[in-house]
Parts: structure tokens; C-alpha cells; sequence
């Protein structure tokens, strides 16, 4: 389920980005020459690097592999002028596949460097040099290369247009243990995709009259704490209606994905909360509590449980068969995929859905059914085309801005054209649904691969659909078409951008880095993620939607920016700092939150930073940020200490995107 921050590592409802890279400056060694079938072995060093030359046309689709060993490596990919293609870093031990296509042709360069500087041997080898596909399905057959295979959790593709399937095929395993093959036929659970099922729920029983999306949440969930102020259904519909988000909110007491969650703990979440993150519509924030919320709304108003009102109100009058809600962590979903991540030493761990996410989650479907779905679109069988025009405006937030996210559905463009999209993740499965509404056509894309990238649906958009659609703009392509974009981003301006970034919001604290003339943003205990340059002030994060805009003063300078993901988020410049031992200690103690009912101890380390010890025995580590802030991974991403009146610390505030403001006391 997306991730409203700038998530790197394969987590549980976020959409993991598989281009990871080390923390530091490499020493590069004389390039060896790869050529294709041959396996070069190696040792690389904490702070080396290794680089490959390899000779190609243009016009070429390019698959290899690198095996660690015994070290976690990152491969990028730089062509013949030395820009940078691609970066490829999916698991920390076992083969990791990189591929890429050629557009000039040259002598590419395979860098291979240290993940976090870990040292060890490993072995680079090219599997697949060939022409790019001239047909469509060939194309997506080359995209999918590295999901394919006997030992692989794999990947279906749906593509449809005019309510048919012009094309489905699956690729790689559906269940490793048993060996049973990914296909066409093989249900897959669909994440957050589920959420625009969910809307549709809520609005068929507005057309029944039995509710209104103006409705407060407690007129039909009582028991949901007042907060002074209406929460309506529309307000969850859209994140906009400032509840806790219960899967980065229970986290901060060790609980991990994979634990049991309970459905009600949704609403005990909303009980224990202390006060609003935001008033309602005022904010997005996106939030899987209030779709879990909605889904007993539909329960309590329908008579039924979710699983059988979506049955007998959707998925059947659709013809969708093979479609059916998960209820129940556990429960057997018969020809459906089994989950899985990469493992710590090496090929792939078993893993289970989440527990308690129907209506935020939780629907397992095939292809063919989700080509009756879009079909829908246009024949209105279910809901009509007042549900869809609901469904696919975008709100607008009480201080005018628009979110670009109407009822379980982002509306945004590709091409030129309207494209209605969202994306989900579980703990292992990854989906996309992509629907042209101007074109009648649309691709599913399913996998039950935690490392796999959803960046690929845009791909086979234009694969499919490619001569209906504009052309693809590079930022660079843009300047030349148009001046006034400019060709880039200066090496000044790149210089002037560096630093840490406080996004106070969303407490979320952004590392940007320039390394060999390349811009990075690394979010708190998250990985770096290498930035486009789109502009003499914008840049993109590789692999996701994003956009960092900096406001440059008429001197150069810069303190301030705004991220743009789904919202414009304020940024400001912070100077870090680091503490003696000394000062460190006045942080120390125990800490009690009433919300949580959760006692932590903060410790001071030898290394000058702070230590968050959680009953479970887990540790997370705080490194200084600015004044009484700190920062660290997942979920104590930003933690603010509070001080009395005689200037002791008396509290802290943790934050992790999008939950925030929770408060520990001292004692």
C-alpha cells in the first residue's frame, strides 16, 4: 500500500524501490571486460569499487546477474557518455538481476560497489545480450526477464482494452515449495488496489440511501472517539480525515508486519489517540486505518460481512468469479500466490499477508477478472457512471489545494492522457493497475515478489499503447524542446542543494549528497535513492513519484524547498550536529506513552548517539539532527524531545511519516 514518503527497503504497505547505493566514496579499479556467457569473479573491498566494460550496439535488451556471495553489491549501469542508466540492489545475499536497454552504442560500464561497506567475494555475469522486442508482448517478456524462472517468485501481466484481455501471461512461480508456475489463471493479492473496491462499497450504499459520504464516521461506528469535529466518510475515502495510521503507529511498540492485527484495532488505534494529526481536509496523509474503518461501516450498514457484500454486490454481478476477499490472516485462497521477500543469506523467505487489512486490503484476483472490472468503466454494470465520476475526483483541500487522489483512486496523466492508477503492496505482493479512461484500455501487473518494481507499469503502458500516447519527455529532451527548462541543474546550484532537509509535516528528514556530479536523497534509515535533475531546481527520485523542488534566493541560496508526493510538503534546511556523551545523558531515562501503553528505555551509546530499547528487546538508534531532534529508521524515523521550565527533558515526540505526535513522557 503506497507509501506517502520516500520509501527504499521492501517494507509491509510501502512500495519498496529496488535501487539502493553505498554510503560512501568508492575506490574504483581498472575496468576487466565482460562479455556475454562468461562469469568474472571477485573480492570487493568496504570502500572498492569494480568496474566492467562491455561492448554493445544500440538497440539492445541486456539481463544479467550478480551472485553474492558473501557480500551485499550494488551494480549500476553507466553508458557510453558515463550517465548513469540504472542502479540494481534487490537482496542482500544470493543472485541479484540487473538489465537495461541501449540506446547508443558503445561501451557500457558495470560499476559494483559495497552496500554499506560490506566487504566479501561475489560474481558478475551477462545471461541475455539481444535486440530490443519490436512487438509488444516481446517487450514486456524482456521487462519481466528477471521474474522469470524455475526458482523465482514471479509476476502476471494483464493488459486490456475495450473490456478484453489483448494480452496475460505469467511469469516465474507462484508457490517455490510446491513448484507450481505463475499463469495467467493464478490469483494474486492486490494490496491497497482493493481501496477503490472498498470506495465503490460505500458508494453503492450511498445509492441505496442508506448512507452519505457526509456522514460523521460515528454516526455508524459510535464507539470512535469524539475529536470535537465531523470525520466523514468522504474524508477517509480521500486521507483527509487525521486518524493514526495503524501500520506505522503499532510498529513503535516492536510489533513486526508479519504479527497478528486484529480488524478492531483499527478502531482501538482512533480511542487511545490523543488528538487529530491534522483537522480534517486539511491534510493528505494517507491512511489504510480509515479504509479498514469503511469496511465496517459496510459491514454494520449492510447487514453483511465485507467479503460477502463485495461478493454479492460486486464481484459477481461483474463475472468475477475468481475474486474473492482474504478475512482472515491465514485463510486459504485456493490457486492464489504465495508472498515472498528475499532472505538474509540468500534466495526467499515465506512470508504471510497482513493481518486485519480487508477493506484497506485483502483482495486476491486473476487477470481476466480484472479486465471485467475496468470493463465496468464504461458499461456501468455495478455503480454507474456517477460512482466512477466520485471515484475520480480529486479532493480539494480547505485551503484550496488538490490532492490528486479522489476516492481510492489517483487520477493523473501519461502521455497526454487521463490515467486512473494506483499501486499496493503487502508484506510480499506488489500490484498495479493503470486505467486510460480516453482509451478504454488498462494494465494489471501482480506479483508476489516483495523485491519486484512497480515503476515497470508505465512501461507497458507505452508498450501496449505507446502510439496513442505522446512520447516519452526526458528531462534532458524537455530543455531542448524548450529553453526556458534549461539543460540542467549547475554544479553550484548542485553544491547549494546539499545538506539535511526537515520535512516537519510529515517528520521526515531528508539527507541530499553529490557524489561524482550525481544527486542522492537518502530519507532517514532508509537507503539512498539516486535523483534525476529535471530543471535548474527540481529533481525526482529515481523510481518514484516524486518531485524536490528548491526555492533559490536571487544570491544562490537556498534554505527551503517542497516535496511533491501526492501533496506539497514544506522542507527546510537543518544543520546537524554532534553531541558530547555529556549532553547526550540528558536525554537518557525512561519514557511512558499513554497512547501506546508502551515504556521505552533511551540509552547513550559509545558511538555518540541515542539508543531506543523496546520491551520486545529491539533497539533503534537516534543520531543527532538539530537542537532536541533526533532521527532514525523505521518507525522512530524522528523523534523531538520536550524540556520542563528548569530546561530538563521531560518528553519525546516520535514521528515516522504518517504517523506523528506521538508522545512519550518521562518517568
Amino acid at each position: 500500500m503506497p507509501s506517502t514518503s520516500l520509501r527504499l527497503r521492501t517494507a509491509a504497505l510501502g512500495l519498496a524501490a529496488l535501487i539502493l547505493f553505498p554510503a560512501g566514496p568508492a575506490r574504483a579499479q581498472e575496468a576487466r571486460t565482460l562479455r556475454s556467457g562468461q562469469v568474472l569473479s571477485a573480492t570487493l573491498e568496504s570502500d572498492g569499487a569494480h568496474e566492467y566494460a562491455v561492448t554493445l550496439d544500440a538497440g539492445l535488451f541486456v539481463l544479467g546477474r550478480a551472485d553474492q556471495v558473501s557480500a551485499d553489491v550494488v551494480v549500476t549501469v553507466l553508458d557510453p557518455q558515463g550517465d548513469r542508466v540504472a542502479a540494481f540492489d534487490a537482496s542482500p545475499r544470493g543472485p541479484d538481476v540487473f538489465q537495461f536497454e541501449t540506446k547508443d552504442a558503445g561501451t557500457y560500464t558495470l560499476r559494483v560497489t559495497p552496500f554499506e561497506d560490506e566487504a566479501g567475494d561475489y560474481s558478475v555475469e551477462l545471461l541475455r545480450v539481444e535486440p530490443v522486442a519490436a512487438e509488444p508482448s516481446g517487450r514486456v517478456d524482456q521487462m519481466m526477464a528477471a521474474y522469470d524462472g524455475p526458482g523465482v517468485p514471479g509476476v502476471v501481466v494483464g493488459v486490456i482494452r475495450e473490456g478484453k484481455l489483448v494480452f496475460s501471461r505469467g511469469y516465474g512461480m507462484a508457490n517455490l515449495s510446491h513448484g507450481i508456475p505463475f499463469t495467467a489463471e493464478t490469483a494474486s493479492n492486490i494490496g491497497s488496489v482493493t481501496k477503490h473496491f472498498t470506495a465503490m462499497g460505500i458508494l453503492l450504499l450511498a445509492q441505496d440511501g442508506k448512507l452519505s459520504l457526509d456522514d460523521d464516521v460515528r454516526e455508524h461506528i459510535p464507539e470512535l472517539k469524539d475529536f470535537g469535529t465531523p470525520i466523514t466518510l468522504k474524508h477517509l475515502l480521500n486521507h483527509t480525515g487525521g486518524y493514526r495510521e495503524i501500520y506505522n503507529l503499532l510498529p513503535m511498540t516492536g510489533r513486526q508486519p508479519e504479527d497478528m492485527i486484529r480488524r478492531d484495532e483499527a478502531i482501538r488505534v482512533v480511542q487511545r489517540q490523543a488528538e487529530l494529526q491534522a483537522a480534517p481536509n486539511t491534510e493528505f496523509n494517507y491512511n489504510n486505518t480509515g479504509y479498514i474503518l469503511l469496511a465496517t461501516v459496510i459491514e454494520r450498514v449492510s447487514g453483511q460481512t465485507f467479503p460477502d457484500f463485495m461478493r454479492e454486490r460486486v464481484f459477481e454481478p461483474l463475472g468475477m468469479d475468481h475474486t474473492r476477499v482474504k478475512y482472515v490472516q491465514g485463510e486459504i485462497i485456493p490457486g492464489s500466490a504465495q508472498g515472498y521477500v528475499p532472505g538474509d543469506e540468500g534466495g526467499y523467505r515465506q512470508v504471510r499477508d497482513l493481518g486485519g487489512s480487508a477493506g484497506a486490503g485483502g483482495i486476491y484476483t486473476t487477470a481476466a477478472d480484472m479486465a471485467r472490472w475496468m470493463a465496468n468503466w464504461k458499461d456501468g454494470t455495478v455503480g454507474g457512471a456517477a460512482a466512477y465520476a466520485a471515484m475520480t475526483t480529486p479532493a480539494v483541500l480547505a485551503g484550496g489545494d488538490t490532492t490528486g487522489y479522489g476516492l481510492g483512486m489517483s487520477v493523473t496523466k501519461i502521455g497526454g492522457r487521463t490515467l486512473y492508477t494506483h499501486t499496493g503492496g503487502d508484506i510480499a505482493h506488489r500490484t498495479y493497475f493503470g486505467y486510460l479512461p480516453e482509451l478504454e484500455a488498462g494494465v494489471w501487473i501482480s506479483s508476489n515478489n516483495a523485491a519486484f518494481s512497480l515503476g515497470v507499469g508505465s512501461r507497458v503502458i507505452r508498450a501496449f499503447f505507446g502510439d496513442d500516447l505522446e512520447p516519452e519527455t526526458t528531462a534532458a529532451a524537455q530543455a531542448a524542446e524548450d529553453p526556458a527548462q534549461g539543460a540542467g541543474m549547475s554544479g553550484e546550484r548542485m553544491e547549494a542543494v546539499t545538506g539535511s532537509w526537515m520535512a516537519d509535516a510529515i517528520g521526515l528528514r531528508i539527507e541530499v549528497s553529490l557524489e561524482d556530479g550525481e544527486l542522492y536523497a537518502e530519507p532517514t534509515g532508509q537507503g539512498r535513492l539516486p535523483l534525476v535533475v529535471t530543471s535548474d531546481s527540481t529533481a525526482s527520485p529515481e523510481g518514484v513519484e516524486a518531485t524536490l523542488v528548491w526555492h533559490f534566493e536571487a544570491d544562490g541560496t537556498v534554505d527551503t524547498a517542497t516535496l511533491v508526493q501526492g501533496q506539497s510538503i514544506a522542507l527546510r534546511r537543518i544543520e546537524a550536529e554532534p553531541l558530547t556523551r555529556e549532553a547526550l545523558e540528558a536525554f537518557t531515562g525512561r519514557f511512558f506513552s499513554d497512547e501506546l501503553e508502551l515504556g521505552v528505555e533511551v540509552s547513550a551509546t559509545e558511538e555518540g548517539s541515542l539508543s531506543v530499547e523496546l520491551p520486545t528487546g529491539d533497539r533503534v538508534e537516534l543520531t543527532h539532527a538539530e537542537g532536541d531532534a533526533f532521527a532514525g529508521p523505521f518507525p522512530y524515523a524522528n523523534v523531538a524531545f520536550q524540556r520542563g521550565e528548569d530546561g530538563s527533558i521531560t518528553a519525546f515526540s516520535a514521528a515516522n511519516g504518517r504517523t506523528k505526535g506521538v508522545l512519550f513522557r518521562r518517568w
